[in-house]
């Protein structure tokens, strides 16, 4: 076992494979949540921490900010398949002659493709507001992707996709800061210094700093890779909320959507926190794909190198419903406002390869919801969030199979994400520090929220000031230090009710009936918040890829383990790959293909591990070609080596004290000609 990573709970008989049995387990026999519950009137009451923090309601994420059906636009135009032909242009001018048409009651009209077989060289762009693609059904009307890489279908430009304009106006105060000392998390109420200039209706930015004095309090001014400095999030940048006036008294401001990150003076100057009015930013509105199969040739790869993605969205109050996304890669980018992506299914072949993983929900805006959706691949981040992304946002009673894939936040602060009655059978849910991962990736979320949701693990901790909930989940839950790191142990997230899923079936149904009634659940297809509408809790877990015993020496800790190569191109299909070296089959072999040197062959250990030896072989059949090479492992923040020689052959093993890693580098510094690496192995061997 791991010495510097340990289970704080093993409640494994609740979870996974005996998931199926929750569907008996009644509203009456579960838990109540202290957070957030209904009171004796029916009406939600949320618990609070001394500062005043308390968890968001998420339930303006959505299209139209929640509680609002997808609208059934008329037809405009119809498109028909042409067989043995590119139909881009013919599919493009369809939309150009809708946008061209007035907008009535909000929208131009739809275009819909006839069942068959569309294929497509480029992307299809939805230029202009009110406009819908729709095919004939999912089994019925196909977009075959091919060409040079693209994404399918594009709502918007990302050009477009700035931020809200300074308001225009010339008459009244436009830009003020924040009076009080501290501002809860959850707070729909503020002060500011002057708010003079302001009135009801007005839509503002509020832009929360990056100062050095918050980076410390997080301490992400101590990462170190190999010896360099890695930058968090840069002083320039600000974490930016846009919300509505709905009240003003005095200095005091009420807004329309509750805030989703909390506000500490202490932290936050010299320059503070500023509110301005600003105009909506020019994006595209009221767009939307529907009933269609997107579908690209299968390859194995890394995602870095795949041609194609589904659908991108650059708009607010756009919505895809009803799609099928077959081995896309990095399949939706939700960069606008207000966006609902229902029921969308992703399935890849193979499984991305390499250590850097990619996500088909990149999460790029606020006010997304995610729902009943499912993604089949493995070795990915299924759903994440970028850079000082601000929610509410939600990913509602979706499935995520896959070994190896994760629903993880990626990078630089998120706040107000809702993980609500998910299933990911063989991976985790992480609200995590990732420290140097990437490029310095530190802390990812902060005030995130997990609800009745199944995973393997779960690995949930606090920021310094911060909390993140895991409530009524099931599955193992692990404590670590930061990515690259042995130590020290961070600070646990807020688990309640763990093993037991509470009453409450979703957090997001439940507080969007107490906003706006139970005819908003229906709007947006649930009959009901109970488990029959969340089939996928009875899903079993998938088999897993158990490591390969090898004689005395125990499992083989390499095998099936994600690489990478450096100064080593990867050939799409190609039968001398990287992955060769891992996967247990002697026959086949790692070539670098390649004139240029050092070439580097990185494994993934995909969090820490410890070794005791390794083994590397050279393939049986190929002669002795390596004259020098080093093998490295990435013990914290800095690489050690492990061993190094002139010649491996058919066969080398190297014991050392025992170390734990999270890489091991294996790098050719001089050849006879072209290597060929039948096997990297890593073991823990016993006394």
């Amino acid at each position: 076992m791991n010495t510097y990573r340990f289970i704080v709970s093993c409640s494994i008989a609740l979870a996974l494979a005996a998931s199926a049995n929750a569907k008996t387990t009644t509203a009456r026999a579960r838990a109540q949540s202290e957070w957030v519950h209904p009171g004796s009137d029916g009406r939600l009451v949320y618990k609070s921490t001394p500062r005043g923090d308390r968890i968001l309601d998420f339930s303006f994420a959505g299209y139209m900010g929640g509680g609002v059906a997808l609208p059934d636009v008329p037809v405009k135009r119809t498109v028909q398949p042409a067989a043995d032909a590119d139909n881009t242009a013919a599919i493009q001018s369809a939309i150009n002659d809708v946008a061209a048409m007035p907008i009535v009651n909000g929208f131009r009209g739809a275009v819909v493709l006839s069942p068959g077989m569309f294929a497509c060289s480029g992307s299809i762009a939805i230029p202009a507001s009110g406009i819908v693609l729709r095919g004939s059904g999912v089994g019925a009307t196909t977009i075959r992707m091919s060409g040079g890489k693209h994404c399918a279908i594009v709502i918007g430009s990302e050009k477009d996709n700035r931020s809200a304009r300074p308001s225009a106006s010339a008459d009244r105060a436009l830009s003020t800061s924040i009076a009080d000392r501290y501002i809860p998390f959850g707070a729909t109420v503020f002060t500011v210094a002057d708010a003079g200039g302001l009135k009801t209706g007005d839509l503002i930015e509020i832009k929360r700093p990056v100062t050095q004095a918050w980076i410390h309090l997080m301490e992400m001014d101590n990462m170190y890779r190999e010896g360099k400095l890695q930058t968090w999030i840069p002083t320039t940048r600000n974490s930016v909320m846009q919300r509505t006036i709905t009240g003003i008294a005095g200095n005091t401001i009420t807004i329309d959507i509750p805030l989703s990150d909390s506000f500490d003076a202490n932290y936050l100057y010299p320059t503070g926190t500023i509110v301005a009015t600003v105009q909506p930013a020019s994006r595209i509105t009221q767009a939307g794909v529907e009933s269609l199969h997107i579908q690209c040739p299968p390859a194995e790869m890394a995602y870095s190198e795949a041609p194609y993605s589904a659908i991108d969205i650059f708009g607010d109050d756009c919505w895809v419903k009803d799609v099928s996304c077959e081995e896309t890669m990095n399949s939706t980018t939700l960069a606008g406002r207000r966006i609902t992506v229902q029921q969308v299914v992703v399935s890849h072949t193979f499984p991305n390869l390499g250590g850097s993983k990619p996500s088909d929900f990149s999460i790029q805006g606020s006010q997304i919801l995610v729902d009943r959706c499912r993604v089949t691949g493995d070795n990915e981040y299924d759903v994440w969030t970028g850079s000082l992304v601000t929610g509410p946002n939600v990913v509602l009673n979706s499935t995520f199979l896959g070994l190896g894939s994760r629903l993880q936040p990626h990078q630089r602060w998120s706040s107000g994400l809702l993980i609500d009655n998910c299933t990911v059978p063989n991976g985790g849910i992480d609200y995590m520090n990732r420290g140097i991962a990437g490029s310095g990736h530190g802390w990812t979320m902060g005030w995130g929220v997990v609800w009745n949701s199944i995973a393997k693990t779960f690995i949930i901790q606090n920021p310094p000031g911060v909390l993140n909930w895991a409530i009524g989940c099931t599955g193992r839950r692990e404590q670590t230090a930061r990515l690259f790191d042995t130590h020290p142990i961070l600070s646990e997230g807020v688990f309640e009710s763990h093993g037991t899923p509470v009453a409450m079936q979703s957090l997001y149904l439940a507080q969007l009936a107490d906003r706006l009634g139970p005819e908003a659940v229906r709007a947006i297809g649930y009959a009901s918040n109970s488990e029959i509408s969340f089939p996928n809790k009875s899903i079993p877990p998938l088999r897993e890829v158990r490591p390969m015993a090898d004689g005395g020496r125990g499992a083989d800790l390499a095998f099936h383990r994600p690489v990478d190569t450096k100064n080593a191109p990867r050939i799409v299909g190609s039968p001398f790959s990287a992955e060769k070296a891992v996967d247990g089959n002697d026959t086949t072999y790692w070539s670098p293909t390649t004139d240029s040197l050092p070439a580097v062959l990185d494994i993934d250990m995909e969090g820490p591990v410890e070794i005791t030896s390794l083994e590397i072989r050279e393939a049986l059949n190929a002669g002795s070609h390596i004259e020098e090479y080093t093998v490295e492992g990435q013990a914290d923040a800095d690489y050690i080596m492990l061993a190094r020689g002139t010649t491996i052959g058919n066969r080398i093993a190297v014991r050392f004290p025992a170390v734990t890693v999270w890489k091991v580098r294996l790098t050719i510094l001089k050849e006879k000609t072209h290597a060929a690496i039948s096997k990297v192995g890593l073991f823990r061997e016993s006394k």
